[in-house]
């Protein structure tokens, strides 16, 4: 069996660029403040572009109990989730666009564990206060991180404050 170079391997873990950002987020926004980033494994998937029906940019699962133990043992901390980036898909996003993915799968994070179901196609407050298009290559989006960015000022009259049990 040959060694793999870390240029060849399918998957990448991407924590150390990662979760400093999840942190960010963490802090600024009070949706997200139930979650521990430490207890999540961020990976790039350099191999799959992931669903063949619609684009994917990410995804977040929970890790399998069996796996979290696994990783534990071989001197890793606990994981409990992991989120999933497709190279493939973004790998023409700029850092604020990056941002607002990074936000996007946080949200899917519940107060109780659980991974939850956008409330529409997105996030409401994604699509009406970035946009529908606000992944693609062409688009501008705001650094969800700026001090002077906040859903209230996206999304204007859309504005609706979001609830934990969303």
């Amino acid at each position: 069996m040959s060694v793999k170079t870390d240029a060849e391997f399918d998957y990448e873990i991407c924590s150390s660029k990662i979760r400093p950002i999840a942190e960010a987020l963490i802090k600024k926004y009070d949706e997200l403040h139930h979650i521990d980033p430490d207890k999540i494994l961020f990976v790039v998937n350099h191999k799959s572009a992931g669903s063949k029906k619609q684009m994917t940019l990410a995804k977040t699962t929970k890790i399998s109990p069996k796996w979290t133990e696994l990783i534990y043992q071989l001197g890793s901390c606990s994981y409990f989730y992991m989120i999933e980036f497709y190279a493939k898909t973004t790998a023409t996003m700029d850092e604020s666009q990056m941002v607002a993915l990074v936000y996007r799968e946080l949200r899917r994070i519940g107060p109780e564990g659980e991974i939850l179901t956008p409330d529409v196609h997105d996030w409401w407050q994604i699509l009406m206060g970035l946009g529908r298009k606000w992944f693609y290559p062409d688009s501008t989006c705001p650094n969800l991180l700026d001090e002077n960015v906040d859903w209230k000022k996206l999304m204007g009259t859309y504005y609706e404050e979001i609830h934990q049990g969303e």
